[in-house]
């Protein structure tokens, strides 16, 4: 009982962010666009869990078995009608999860990279690192990263740049603050960030990046940003 009771912590751990990853559903009163007709995405931000090894490979293992069991998840080169699944394990854990989850088509990616291929920097990882492990996808603009570790727009775009020189798809997350929401500036918050974010992105590049709105005040607050905001 402790076992699965500790699976499924990690599993709701796992999906805490999902929604800001995942594609507008098909609601009728949309249009469709090409940004809404693209491929569903869903998206598992691990962040600095679990704690060892040996929890992270349990924890792919429940997931692959869970996913198994569900009709609309498929791997990243299938695309019609299912929804492609992308995990964010912390670095040490990416190629193991990997080998295990690769087998059922999901997809891992990176919690974040730095923006020069190599040299003295110190605790950082390279593009070039992640890619060589499996990695496609990686998250640039995490509202934490932002916040707690001073990531920058310029910085940010210098990352999104060099994902994309690796060949790999860059998540970028936007989204405003409480006070930001509050003086109803969401719009131009994000448009703000997007503009310095992806600055000199080709629009052939753009077809490999994912824009994820990622409210800051909804994350870890127990505010709920509803879905006709978003």
């Amino acid at each position: 009982p402790n076992s699965i009771m500790k699976f499924a912590v990690a599993l709701v751990a796992t999906f805490s962010t999902a929604s800001a990853f995942m594609a507008p559903s098909n609601n009728k009163n949309v249009a469709l666009t090409q940004l809404y007709a693209r491929q569903p995405i869903m998206a598992g931000n691990w962040k600095m869990n679990p704690s060892t090894e040996a929890d992270a490979l349990n924890l792919a293992n429940g997931f692959v078995a869970l996913l198994n069991e569900m009709e609309d998840t498929c791997a990243v080169e299938e695309k019609d009608g299912c929804t492609e699944v992308v995990l964010f394990p912390p670095f040490p854990f990416i190629s193991k999860v990997k080998d295990i989850v690769g087998k059922s088509g999901i997809t891992v990616g990176a919690q974040q990279v730095y923006y020069e291929d190599k040299g003295a920097f110190t605790g950082s990882v390279a593009a070039s690192m992640v890619k060589s492990v499996g990695c496609e996808y990686v998250l640039c603009g995490h509202s934490e990263r932002r916040t707690l570790f001073s990531d920058s727009d310029t910085n940010i775009n210098a990352k999104v740049k060099k994902t994309l020189e690796f060949g790999m798809k860059p998540i970028l997350c936007i989204g405003e603050t409480k006070d930001e929401f509050d003086l109803d500036i969401t719009k131009e918050v994000c448009a703000m960030q997007v503009s310095k974010d992806l600055a000199g992105v080709s629009k052939e590049d753009m077809a490999n990046v994912v824009i994820a709105y990622e409210p800051v005040w909804a994350i870890g607050t127990g505010l709920v940003c509803e879905a006709d905001k978003a």
